[in-house]
């Protein structure tokens, strides 16, 4: 026992360096020997070193909410495509149309073929025209009446022989009888009848075959089948049927 504590005593002692003046002392961890040895520490460069630690994220207080997530930009909203216009609805078919007139109306009906048309519905003065037209006064070198049909071709012949023109007349007063010459003026035909007379026409005179004639055409360039009937239906037109225009 006394030796175990003489022991220990030495050791301690030795471990402290209260031996060194003996000459026992313990190996120094600082080894200022190696100190001693170093050139130009300052120049020396520590590599690999520990990078520092990231500075801590102050703690949130105890009663504020949890974060909630991190808002996301909107997208920019697409422009809405147009709505597509809704189609009308189609009208019904148009019924076909035509070209009707009707012609030789006397002036005194235009007045009352007006009021009529006026007053039809499904007709506007756009679809209907009245033209007026003037069919001229009409002179003749007359030879006529002859009493008989006989008597008709005798005065033929004899006019053939002279080389003398000439034409049965159409007109009801003054058949049967034959025209050496058709003019448009009184003085025209006299002047025609003295030469006539001359080559051989004895009893030819000067007579008026028409006078001037004034007349109106209705015209409907674009009407219905069922409006020209309407029109038919008036008797607007005192006999005179509509027809296609030509």
């Amino acid at each position: 026992m006394t030796l175990l504590l003489l022991a220990n005593l030495g050791l301690w002692a030795y471990t402290q360096g209260h031996l060194a003046w003996l000459g026992l002392a313990p190996h120094s961890p600082s080894e200022p020997e190696r100190l001693a040895q170093q050139r130009a520490p300052e120049k020396l460069t520590v590599l690999n070193t520990p990078k520092a630690p990231a500075p801590a994220t102050p703690a949130a207080p105890a009663d504020a909410p949890p974060p909630g997530p991190t808002p996301v930009a909107a997208a920019p909203a697409e422009p809405a495509a147009p709505a597509e216009a809704s189609s009308p609805p189609r009208p019904p078919p148009k019924a076909p149309t035509a070209c009707w007139q009707a012609g030789g109306l006397p002036p005194s009906q235009t007045l009352l073929v007006r009021a009529t048309l006026q007053n039809l519905s499904g007709l506007s003065p756009q679809d209907w025209t009245l033209t007026e037209a003037v069919l001229p006064a009409r002179w003749i070198v007359y030879l006529g009446k002859f009493p008989n049909a006989e008597a008709l071709q005798r005065r033929r012949a004899e006019l053939r022989q002279a080389q003398i023109d000439h034409r049965e007349v159409a007109t009801p007063t003054l058949q049967p009888g034959l025209a050496l010459g058709t003019y448009s003026t009184e003085e025209a035909a006299r002047r025609a009848l003295a030469d006539a007379v001359l080559r051989g026409a004895d009893g030819a005179r000067v007579v008026q075959e028409r006078q001037e004639t004034r007349s109106h055409t209705l015209r409907l360039p674009a009407i219905t089948d069922a409006q020209r009937r309407q029109i038919a239906q008036t008797d607007v037109l005192a006999g005179k049927p509509l027809q296609r225009c030509p």
